[in-house]
């Protein structure tokens, strides 16, 4: 593996910068929509319940890196809660988990170079440039096992807790699949033809929309007055001034969903993908948000606020509308509830000045995040079983649910309600002795979301995003295609990285010069430049390279066309 060290971490470093600017097709998400609970679901709960052999056995220690800094167990810790007791008795694995102290990818980088890779390791999806170049890497020369191997050496249990259609799809050029993902969305798991929640979505607090007069804000026209209105009508909550609109962290992504909801299309009437920035439509959602900050609607905070920052206005009641992924708030829009009940958001259908509908991302695909096995591991034997567990229909559901008879109960249809001890839990939010869902890195919520009972609880009616995104499933499509299939091999990789390298950090400057110009023409202006100065970077090389992973994606999928208004 030595030989590959200075290469392996120059890549690292090259791509630090940029571990999610390329992610046009992100899964970031944590659940997905409710399903109708189906009978059998009981008798499917004891498939993969010998996945693992409940017996003695000596506990054994691994460390497990999560390359995401806000990552955290939720719980009282590994060992003193319920969901890690249920993992060390059922495999004897004790996890040490291991986050970065920032998200600039020195710390993997300096594990690499000094060669002393954790037993597992979790990166973000294909869908990040960065995370495809580094596992590409790593799985090619010898730095993880490949799954296929594991099952055949250590755990044959492991094919039969593996999602075929997912597996396939994360198969390296050698046929050998290295990384698994969490919430990706398997055939197997999903009824035919089904629209699923969007990923993120508009959100606005439904009080103070009534206390304006519930006016129209379908249109862009109207999203902005309404805004307006609070701004200037309604101006405080709790004593702080109002934030009309409030943008995701990092930015990147609310423009990413409100370009969906401009309806800006990945794929032209010839099947070819389509370069977003450059679309009549993305401009009009860049437009829409200079407009926007014109009328002091968003501020210059916008471009500097923290996860924990956007956490904090959320949950403080301040924020009017938001373009953000909801899942990622819940919390925050519970500690809300209990404060003020009356303070809940629902979400909001603003189409673009042609009235087309929203084309918005479902979270159906391939996953958010990718977990792969170290070759350096000592333990990969105990490691296979470990995943058998968790990936199993036995694991989904203890890892979401806990333990039977103690939080939750199945019903007789099969599905779950959870017990009178962990409703009151919740309600006291004393949950972290039982840590349900913080093992959700191998999370497949497309299969256990069909043992999930609709709730009646005001609160959970009021926060949960999956009730509160339903309405918007009808505007709601797979975009699993738009994820490209790129071929590690082809030669052109190493020179479309770097290219898409400097293009998405270009993107994030320009944008925020767009989204903050001073007036209409010095935004018509700065979008003219910014369109010639991508056709000098080679713009067109990158649409040409990525065309192909596109057209490799449909072929993967087995579909010819693959954005919604031309598959109806």
């Amino acid at each position: 593996m030595k030989k590959m060290k200075k290469v392996l971490c120059f890549t690292v470093a090259m791509v630090i910068t940029v571990s999610s600017l390329m992610a046009c097709s992100s899964q970031k998400s944590g659940t997905a929509e409710k399903s109708t609970p189906n009978p059998t679901m009981e008798a499917e709960t004891k498939e993969g319940t010998d996945a693992v052999k409940e017996e003695t056995q000596e506990i054994v220690e691994v460390d497990w890196y999560v390359d995401l800094p806000w990552w955290s167990w939720n719980g009282n810790g590994f060992g003193d809660d319920l969901t890690s007791q249920i993992i060390l008795e059922k495999t004897g694995v004790k996890i040490n988990f291991i986050v970065p102290a920032s998200d600039g990818g020195e710390q993997l980088s300096s594990m690499i170079a000094s060669d002393e890779l954790p037993d597992i390791l979790t990166v973000e999806g294909w869908w990040s440039s960065r995370a495809r170049m580094l596992t590409y890497q790593m799985a090619s020369e010898d730095y993880l096992w490949a799954f296929n191997d594991l099952m055949d050496q250590y755990a044959p249990e492991l094919k039969d807790v593996m999602r075929q259609d997912v597996f396939d799809w994360y198969a390296e050029a050698d046929g050998k699949t290295y990384l698994v993902p969490n919430y990706a969305y398997s055939k197997d798991d999903l009824v035919a033809g089904e629209q699923l929640v969007p990923n993120g979505a508009i959100t606005i607090r439904q009080d103070l929309y009534e206390a304006i007069g519930s006016p129209d804000m379908s249109t862009p026209e109207g999203f902005l007055a309404a805004c307006e209105k609070i701004k200037n009508e309604v101006k405080t909550y709790n004593g702080q001034e109002i934030i009309p609109i409030q943008l995701y962290e990092g930015v990147g992504n609310s423009i990413l969903w409100l370009a969906q909801y401009f309806a800006t299309p990945y794929e032209d009437e010839n099947g070819n993908y389509v370069y977003d920035f450059t679309h009549e439509n993305y401009k009009e959602a860049l437009q829409f948000l200079n407009t926007a900050y014109q009328k002091g609607l968003v501020s210059d905070a916008n471009f500097s606020d923290s996860r924990e920052l956007v956490n904090e206005k959320i949950a403080s009641g301040r924020v009017f509308a938001m373009i953000t992924a909801p899942q990622d708030f819940v919390p925050q829009l519970q500690a809300l509830y209990d404060l003020d009940s009356n303070a809940v958001y629902k979400t909001a259908v603003l189409r673009n000045s042609k009235g087309e509908d929203p084309v918005l991302q479902d979270i159906r695909g391939f996953g958010w995040l990718t977990t792969g096995i170290s070759k350096d591991t000592k333990n990969p034997e105990q490691i296979a079983k470990l995943f058998a567990f968790l990936l199993s229909d036995e694991g989904q559901i203890a890892m979401c649910y806990g333990k039977e008879g103690v939080t939750f109960n199945y019903n007789p249809d099969g599905t779950v309600s959870f017990t009178e001890e962990y409703e009151a839990a919740m309600k006291n939010n004393d949950t972290k002795k039982y840590a349900l869902s913080a093992m959700n890195l191998l999370d497949n919520y497309a299969f256990r979301r069909k043992f999930e009972v609709m709730t009646t609880d005001p609160k959970q009616l009021a926060t949960v995003d999956t009730i509160m995104k339903l309405p918007l499933a009808q505007y709601s499509y797979d975009y699993s295609a738009a994820g490209l299939k790129l071929d590690p091999t082809d030669s052109r990789k190493e020179a479309m990285n770097e290219l898409g390298v400097k293009v998405s950090t270009y993107r994030t400057t320009v944008i925020a010069q767009l989204v903050t110009a001073a007036d209409t023409a010095t935004f018509n202006k700065l979008y003219d430049d910014a369109v010639a100065e991508l056709n000098a970077m080679g713009i067109s090389d990158l649409i040409a390279y990525n065309n192909d992973g596109f057209q490799a994606a449909k072929k993967a999928l087995g579909i010819e066309r693959s954005w919604a208004p031309f598959t109806k």
